[in-house]
């Protein structure tokens, strides 16, 4: 073993003490990424890292390291936040994921990793979570598909009633996003007359506005069973046809006149009476 070590630079002596005081004098770059990453050595790739010069090589250390203290240590010597974002593409790892994050401020990576569908889901959310700019996050609220995602970007909203708007346009693209699978497999026809059937249900009375507002057949067909659906015995049926057809901009008159006087369900009167009244001109 002796006459080994004195073949061979000290770097790569069998004793780690030796290899320490070696890497403080090394200045070979290729050298310094190998031991980072795979010396057995605690000490020794800490040491190696630390005289890593350039981004380039701490970020070969920190998604090929074997070992996670020369990762995180590598990760916390890099300044720019678009390379962390692409460690933590690479290498899903919570540790080095966290710990990249706290190098990233800048709100162009944040909205870029929570876009990104090669990032983890969680990721993903935390990009959301450290968001300060609101119009960044409202953009990223509209691109992201994925709805738990979507649904974390929303609840960084702060505007009440642009979260409320906010809410409604999710739902809609999601229910919206549902029919259109369904389309995709079935004849429209067969599909209103399919949702016809569940008279008792809302969630087939929104499905149903959503043909009601692409017209054709099907359309015209989803617009009389949400029109017969005015006369549902539960107030919530009446109340949920009654705004599909106005969303569909085919709202039945003289089927609405009668809920806005006579309907059992003070709710169901008024929206009636408020769908029926002309909009307030503007001064």
């Amino acid at each position: 073993m002796a006459l080994v070590n004195l073949l061979q630079p000290r770097h790569r002596h069998s004793d780690p003490a030796v290899r320490r005081e070696a890497v403080k004098r090394l200045d070979d770059e290729e050298t310094l990424v190998r031991l980072a990453s795979s010396d057995p050595d605690l000490e020794v790739r800490l040491l190696a890292v630390g005289r890593i010069g350039s981004q380039e090589g701490l970020t070969a250390v920190a998604i090929g390291g074997e070992y996670l203290e020369s990762r995180l240590k590598a990760a916390r010597r890099i300044g720019d936040p678009r390379t962390l974002a692409g460690i933590m593409r690479k290498r899903k790892q919570p540790e080095l994921m966290m710990t990249c994050f706290e190098g990233i401020r800048d709100q162009e990576t944040l909205a870029e990793i929570a876009r990104d569908p090669r990032q983890s889901v969680t990721a993903r959310r935390i990009a959301i979570n450290m968001f300060a700019d609101q119009d960044l996050l409202l953009e990223v609220l509209r691109s992201v598909r994925e709805p738990g995602l979507r649904r974390a970007a929303m609840d960084r909203v702060k505007d009440p009633c642009l979260r409320r708007q906010l809410e409604s346009e999710l739902e809609e693209e999601h229910r919206a996003g549902r029919i259109d699978r369904v389309l995709d497999a079935y004849d429209p026809d067969v599909v209103v007359e399919m949702l016809g059937a569940f008279r008792d249900s809302t969630a087939a009375v929104q499905a149903l506005g959503t043909l009601a507002a692409r017209g054709g057949s099907a359309g015209g067909r989803a617009v009389e069973i949400l029109t017969r659906q005015l006369r549902h015995a539960r107030a919530e049926v009446r109340l949920a046809a009654l705004r599909q057809l106005a969303g569909a901009g085919a709202l039945p008159v003289d089927a609405v006149e009668p809920l806005a006087g006579e309907d059992p369900d003070p709710g169901v009167r008024k929206e009636a009476a408020a769908l029926l009244s002309p909009p307030l001109e503007k001064a």
